[in-house]
């Protein structure tokens, strides 16, 4: 296309973009929470640019350019980027709900493993822990564990062949739960009316 045939005249209370802004950012990638109303806004805005005539090239005194038809295609892909984000928008905006701080206990019956677990995280909520620990009140060393369960399947985060009375096994990293996860902990072997302590602290997120 030739320059004559991008020329366009200026419109009055005409928007005008310049391509270079839109092809060459001056802003960095963020990420923008954005009411229902102003989602509306800019769906239906969204149709002006999609037009060649909003996007300028080149300012001349009595007209400008219109951009050439390999930016103009570059920017309709900008567009398309846009209006796919706002019909349906992929970006999980987290936001920090509470501390996440759980005690649970169990009392052990009989001589098999007692199991002790956190509470699962509830839908539209992530839980990141940072620190998990357990111990028991028997008056010997014990064989002891403290998984993650995710997607009904446990992984160990730390373990003890023999866990003293009162002794801490201790787990500090960042550890994400999705919905639906928890931390357990176990202890074999627990004499009868002995006590399993689990420990857990981390934080909540909306997602």
């Amino acid at each position: 296309m030739s320059d004559v045939e991008r020329r366009a005249k200026y419109r009055y209370a005409g928007v005008l973009i310049e391509t270079a802004r839109i092809l060459s950012p001056q802003f960095d990638d963020a990420v923008v929470y954005l009411t229902g109303a102003q989602i509306e806004l800019l769906r239906n805005v969204s149709h002006y640019l999609n037009r060649r005539n909003t996007y300028v090239s080149e300012y001349q005194p009595d007209y400008y350019l219109w951009p050439t038809d390999e930016d103009y295609d570059d920017i309709l892909e900008i567009v398309a980027d846009l209006e796919e984000t706002l019909m349906g928008n992929p970006n999980t905006i987290w936001g920090f709900q509470d501390i996440y701080i759980e005690s649970p206990t169990e009392t052990s019956v009989g001589a098999g493993t007692t199991v002790v677990e956190g509470s699962p995280v509830p839908e539209d909520e992530i839980w990141i822990v940072t620190n998990a620990v357990l111990r028991h009140s028997d008056d010997t060393s014990r064989v002891a564990g403290l998984e993650v369960f995710h997607n009904a399947m446990g992984h160990i985060l730390e373990a003890s062949l023999a866990l003293a009375p009162w002794e801490l096994l201790k787990w500090q990293n960042l550890l994400w739960l999705a919905e639906a996860d928890y931390i357990k902990g176990y202890v074999t072997a627990l004499a009868n009316d002995k006590v399993a302590y689990l420990s857990i602290l981390g934080y909540k997120m909306n997602v």
